[in-house]
């Protein structure tokens, strides 16, 4: 009896794998930039509020940049140093069962282990990275998909790496039995109360005639708060950003005329309040002018993933709705 043949991965996906691997190498790089640059800014800007000489100051400012930049350097370095990824020869296997993650410590601190059934999952290819936008609705879903496993460096690069193009969902549950679908009833309920746990901002979902959607935030607008103008040309209040320019040129004029005064860093920090507090207000008064209606609302971590979940809550409830036939009985 011949012994059956293991199956690898093709030059393609070896590729694809391998370049994503590769990106992965470099995430910490990226994460001390956002880091450096959202403790730099109120940094700078508390140093422009202090009493002082000017060249302290100056120099102050120098170290701090200094700093975040070999920061940076350090871990550049250490990036460049890993070796590359490679996932040519691999054995594929098949896997079958339901996302799942479960609230674990590491070092003392809260993280979240994804497994695909008793699988481990590497973390490039947890729920989320897969269902962004649609977790709920898919994490309570059966699959049976190809995977191969790669081992890393740490225990969340190491563990099933699941082929995005082989899943095939199942709907047929009549081979579980009676104790197992209690256990995935007792999991469904476990992540949906872990999901309601983390996305706590309620979203207000908007459409206008055309069918389509807006979805904004209640409460404060990071975004709004920590870039300002820019964001409110990025989002269309042109009218507002003019304002908040003209405050600024105000601002910048009272300080050539008397330069040891802080009237353009205290307009810098106002508008950054303001708007932070009001930025979510001012977008839903905007998309109302635009015909825009609130349709529902929906709790989620950011407005695509309301979006997306208010398509799919549609779609679902066209599903199970009865259909009737020209006798007037419904199916």
């Amino acid at each position: 009896m011949s012994s059956p043949v293991t199956r690898t991965l093709d030059a393609a996906t070896i590729e694809r794998i391998n370049k994503q691997l590769l990106r992965n190498n470099y995430t910490d790089v990226g994460e001390v930039g956002v880091v450096s640059t959202i403790v730099l800014i109120p940094c700078l800007i508390l140093l422009s509020l202090m009493d002082g000489p000017l060249f302290a100051k100056v120099i102050l400012i120098a170290f701090l940049c200094a700093l975040a930049g070999a920061w940076y350097l350090v871990k550049r370095a250490e990036a460049q140093e890993r070796p590359a990824p490679d996932v040519s020869g691999l054995e594929v296997q098949q896997l079958e069962g339901y996302f799942d993650w479960q609230l674990a410590r590491l070092g003392g601190r809260p993280i979240f282990k994804y497994n695909f059934g008793p699988h481990h999952l590497h973390m490039e290819t947890s729920a989320a990275s897969f269902f962004h936008g649609d977790e709920q609705l898919k994490l309570n879903r059966r699959y049976r998909v190809d995977a191969v496993f790669i081992t890393g460096r740490s225990w969340y690069d190491t563990g099933y790496y699941l082929l995005r193009e082989t899943f095939q969902e199942i709907t047929d549950d009549s081979d579980l039995s009676a104790k197992e679908k209690g256990l995935v009833a007792a999991r469904e309920k476990r992540l949906n109360s872990m999901l309601e746990a983390r996305y706590k901002r309620l979203h207000r979902v908007y459409q206008n005639p055309q069918g389509q959607l807006e979805a904004i935030g209640d409460g404060i607008n990071f975004a709004a708060c920590l870039f300002g103008v820019f964001w409110l040309f990025f989002v269309g209040l042109y009218g507002l950003a003019c304002i908040a320019l003209m405050v600024l040129g105000v601002a910048l004029f009272a300080v050539i005329a008397d330069p040891d005064s802080h009237w353009f860093a205290l307009g810098m920090l106002s508008i950054a309040v303001i708007f932070g507090a009001c930025g979510n207000l001012c977008r839903k008064m905007q998309v109302r002018r635009k015909g825009f209606v609130e349709v529902d609302s929906i709790v989620s971590c950011n407005p695509d993933e309301a979006k997306v979940a208010y398509k799919r809550k549609i779609e679902e409830a066209q599903w199970h709705a009865p259909v009737h036939n020209p006798e007037g009985n419904s199916q």
